[in-house]
């Protein structure tokens, strides 16, 4: 098989990860609901912001996996991978030109929902391509520069069009954020060295294997480590998407006013940089002594006893004390994650589809949470008596000990998986039926026609 020289791999990882997943964040800084308010006005932009990102995100629980399903089976010989980066590119570039010109809220909601699909196509295209042609001793480091990525594009985003083109409109901001975005998948698909695409031929030696491929959702009675490995990261998303409501705390805790809550907020976004460096730090470590379980653990209890810390704080310097080093312990627990999904993968036929499954956690976390986290805070406060924020941030706290809980059962670096089991026993068998003298095999050939 052709490979991407590892030299320019990591950079078209980084390169494809990072300039689809900032698009998505930039528009969140304000750029989405100034788009909504040219439309319906300051008066509706709350509640119709609610409502389009809520269905969003629940359309994209669906077409997420379903379009890396599609991927895994798109037969080519440009590479499926680099034809889906480019064509997500060109898709999601023409979908926020639309976004950018919506004349109606249902075009608006429509061209964002088909936005994120391409972008996703793309981030879930770029990530593929790690366990397809990189070595498994290192994953770990790899997925620590695909990390970093997502964090320093947003930083230099922000940056450009934030703040040298502050003064540029809003439709004009997001052609320009689509523009870059568009060179960046142009630039990952040259650096991929990928051969054509061809339709495997099936074996069906093991039918349960191969029909436990077939499955839309790997099976768990085949692959249970898949599972796990996506019940940690569903947990430990539902503790970072209530960071959402830190504003709101800021409000019902500390009385803060606007200005201070986005001067607090631009001093807390320096902690991208302790995620991006304990992200490539817990990478390269995790490769180094062949460990990946205890740095997710590790990195979830400490999100958790930062939760902690935010629901018992009543001085805003704990708070920010926290907040730095929750992005401390998330940045690794990310990394080293990845890198074990990528090593826990069921089949190579499905990378896309099966990552893709796991990275839509994001999103059903998060439309999951800002759907009940105001039910919750209220019974926090009728329940406590207090503002409500002590319950949710121990009730996130639980979710992320329990992430660090369900990584237990998956095996270590250099154990065998459960697949890997059932094929070396099957193996075993098939040998042992082989090498069975004729005398053996007419005695067991009698034994069983007696039986």
């Amino acid at each position: 098989m052709k490979k991407t020289p590892y030299k320019r791999l990591v950079p078209a990882a980084m390169i494809g990860v990072g300039t689809s997943v900032a698009p998505l964040v930039l528009l969140m800084f304000g750029i989405i609901q100034f788009n909504i308010i040219r439309l319906v006005g300051e008066s509706e932009v709350t509640a119709m912001f609610g409502i389009c990102a809520g269905i969003s995100s629940f359309a994209l629980v669906v077409l997420s996996p379903l379009g890396g399903f599609i991927a895994d089976r798109t037969y080519v010989k440009f590479g499926r991978r680099r034809f889906w980066i480019l064509l997500g590119s060109v898709g999601g570039c023409i979908c926020m030109y639309f976004f950018a010109n919506a004349t109606s809220i249902f075009m608006l909601a429509c061209s964002w929902i088909f936005a994120q699909f391409f972008y996703g196509m793309v981030t879930n295209s770029s990530y593929s391509i790690v366990p397809e042609q990189v070595d498994q001793e290192k994953f770990g480091r790899v997925s620590g520069f695909i990390g970093a990525s997502a964090p320093a594009f947003v930083m230099l985003g922000s940056m450009i069009v934030m703040g040298y083109f502050s003064a540029v409109s809003v439709q004009d901001k997001i052609l320009m954020i689509a523009f870059g975005q568009l060179v960046g998948g142009v630039i990952a698909t040259l650096l991929i060295i990928e051969p054509a695409s061809v339709k495997p031929e099936v074996e069906v030696s093991n039918k349960d294997e191969v029909k436990g491929k077939n499955y839309f959702y790997p099976s768990f009675k085949l692959y249970p480590e898949y599972t796990w490995a996506l019940l940690t990261k569903l947990l430990i998303n539902f503790t970072n998407a209530g960071l959402s409501m830190t504003t709101l705390f800021y409000i019902a805790r500390f009385a803060m006013d606007e200005k201070s809550i986005f001067e607090l907020n631009a001093f807390t976004s320096m902690g991208i940089a302790l995620m991006v460096g304990s992200g490539l730090l817990g990478g390269f470590l995790s490769d180094k002594v062949r460990k990946q379980k205890p740095f997710v653990i590790m990195a979830a209890m400490i999100t958790g006893v930062c939760m902690i810390a935010f629901a018992f704080s009543h001085n805003i310097t704990l708070v920010i004390i926290s907040n730095f080093i929750f992005n401390l312990g998330f940045g690794m627990y990310n990394a080293v994650d990845n890198a074990l999904v990528n090593r826990i993968l069921p089949s190579k036929d499905n990378y896309t589809k099966d990552i893709s499954i796991m990275n839509v956690t994001t999103q059903l976390a998060s439309s999951l949470v800002n759907f009940v986290a105001p039910v919750i805070i209220a019974f926090g406060a009728a329940t406590f008596g207090d503002d409500g924020y002590t319950f949710f941030f121990l009730l996130l706290a639980g979710f992320s000990i329990l992430s660090a809980v369900v990584v237990f059962p998956i095996p270590e670096v250099g154990k065998p998986l459960k697949k890997d089991l059932m094929a070396s026993l099957e193996s075993g068998a098939t040998e042992a039926i082989s090498s069975e003298s004729p005398q053996q095999t007419d005695a067991n050939s009698m034994t069983k026609a007696h039986s």
